[in-house]
């Protein structure tokens, strides 16, 4: 009997992961009340012990003629019957309850933790919200409790107490457990703001963040914790070391996490693949931050020449965590619900037509973000519209006959151009929410070069998750004209002789004859009078 009293007392000091509290009640089932339980979660009762329940002459229930209960398999208590002897076996499990101390009994909880040693619960609950569950119809005895949750991908986590609930009555228990979370973001480079979705221009480059929590590591010796990143072919990663990577812990300046916490690795063959090991049990332990915190992980690629174009789809860049979520087995991991951001890149068509609308042919474009450049600074050549001044021009790569993307600053010089040959090109790799202007550097053959630049913007909103675009396609708008959906527009070229509007020699030549005759009309006129008069 005194031995039972022991190990009672035993059980109900060690609270590492679950703070108890037993009132006895009057039924001859019992229950598990967990308050903070988080929703999502199934919390399962594993009778580890059971007994005859009796009260001692100070009216305290206790457990006497102790057996195993019905949550140890038989393979568990082959192995449990061997704990702590070095030679042979404990005769049962009564005799195996009276070699428990407080040093041995967290290590048995363990023990009997183990997945392999575990038989069917004594009873289960799911939670559909926050706050407190109850697993009832449990009979007298020692408890281990599991908290499983399953993920949006179908990854189940289960973290065991790392103590024994005694049950002679109905109890009460307060989850100290916490599993991480994992959030996704990118910049949105018009605004600045952090969302799910991003547009850029080809060669721009894009920035990425996580949010992530720091749980409760209370009764870990090692805890794995490992940001997992992944960026499709339409992004080049700029993660290929320790510093493509910056960590703040609550997003401020001065919480900047020194590197010695936290190891990079990329993926051998997909340099695209990395993963971020953020070592928070020596960073908790050093001060560097605590249960509840929020990790700021920020890092960048590049949109590249194998963007998809809105029409095509869109790049994508996923992340997940992984991390330790039983302190009984170092081995068990966990994995949040994988976070998805988007980024998308555009096209425009020009049409290059008469005033009928019939597709004209040799005319050269340049493209700059720029309204005030001139043609005749570019120093373009006569014959080709070719510009040798390109400062504030867009470099292009020509993909096919009729099809260019925006260059990057991965491509090799030989490759870029700067025109546009008409008719009816395609620009691929444009941005939204940006002042385009087209300059026209040659004209067709026996038509007039444009004045003044066509300008365009392209404007799109997105679905709520970002990954489509809202109201199905993107709009443009072409000078001051009305939004419109082609995403093309048509560039008008006149035929006919024109004069020269300033400098030339058309015009002087007209100003001076004019000049000339007007003069002379005024002679005559004058000379006309004088001789009138003389008469």
């Amino acid at each position: 009997m005194k031995h039972m009293k022991r190990l009672a007392s035993l059980l109900l000091a060690l609270t590492l992961v679950f703070a108890l509290a037993a009132t006895a009640g009057a039924a001859t089932t019992y229950s598990i009340t967990i308050n903070d339980a988080q929703a999502g979660h199934t919390y399962s009762a594993y009778q580890i012990f059971a007994g005859d329940l009796t009260t001692d002459a100070n009216g305290s229930k206790i457990l006497s003629n102790i057996v195993f209960g019905t949550g140890v398999s038989e393979s568990g208590k082959t192995a449990l019957l061997s704990f702590e002897k070095t030679e042979g076996a404990h005769a049962d499990a009564a005799a195996l309850a009276e070699t428990l101390t407080s040093s041995n009994i967290e290590n048995f909880a363990k023990a009997a933790g183990t997945a392999g040693n575990l038989g069917s619960a004594a009873g289960s609950t799911q939670q559909n919200a926050s706050g407190a569950c109850t697993i009832s119809g449990l009979n007298a005895g020692y408890y281990l409790v599991v908290d499983s949750y399953t993920n949006g991908e179908g990854d189940k986590s289960d973290s065991l107490s790392r103590y024994m609930i005694m049950v002679v009555g109905d109890a009460t228990a307060n989850s100290k457990h916490s599993f991480p979370t994992l959030d996704k973001q990118i910049n949105h480079n018009e605004t600045d703001s952090w969302e799910v979705v991003g547009d850029n221009q080809i060669g721009d480059t894009v920035e990425f963040r996580t949010i992530t929590t720091v749980p409760d590591t209370t009764g870990y010796t090692a805890y794995d914790y490992v940001i997992h990143d992944t960026m499709s072919v339409g992004l080049t990663s700029n993660v290929t070391a320790q510093s493509g990577v910056t960590i703040k812990v609550n997003d401020k300046d001065t919480g900047i996490l020194d590197t010695s916490y936290y190891t990079v690795t990329v993926d051998t063959e997909n340099s695209n693949k990395f993963s971020i090991k953020i070592d928070v049990l020596n960073a908790i332990k050093d001060n560097k931050m605590a249960a509840g915190n929020e990790l700021y992980t920020y890092y960048s690629g590049v949109l590249n020449e194998s963007a998809k174009i809105y029409d095509e789809g869109k790049q994508d860049n996923v992340a997940y965590l992984e991390y330790s979520n039983n302190p009984n087995d170092v081995e068990s991991h966990g994995k949040t619900p994988e976070k998805r951001v988007y980024d998308w890149t555009f096209k425009m068509v020009i049409n290059k037509v008469n005033e009928k609308g019939a597709t004209l042919t040799g005319a050269v474009f340049v493209l700059s973000e720029t309204g005030t450049l001139s043609v005749e600074n570019m120093n373009c050549d006569k014959d080709t519209g070719v510009p040798s001044a390109t400062t504030g021009l867009i470099g292009f790569v020509k993909v096919s006959e009729g099809t260019y993307r925006i260059a990057t600053i991965q491509d090799e010089t030989s490759t870029i151009v700067y025109t546009i040959e008409a008719g009816t090109p395609v620009i691929k790799g444009l941005d939204d929410a940006t002042d385009y202007y087209l300059y026209e550097t040659k004209a067709p053959d026996g038509y007039n070069l444009l004045d003044k630049p066509v300008k365009f913007k392209i404007t799109a909103a997105y679905g709520e998750d970002g990954s489509t675009v809202a109201n199905g396609d993107p709009t443009v708008i072409v000078d001051s004209g009305d939004p419109s959906t082609t995403m093309s527009t048509n560039v008008v070229n006149k035929s006919g002789s024109t004069l020269p509007e300033t400098g030339g020699v058309g015009t002087t030549l007209f100003y001076v004859l004019g000049g000339i005759l007007v003069a002379g009309a005024v002679v005559l006129l004058v000379t006309k009078k004088r001789m009138n008069s003389a008469e």
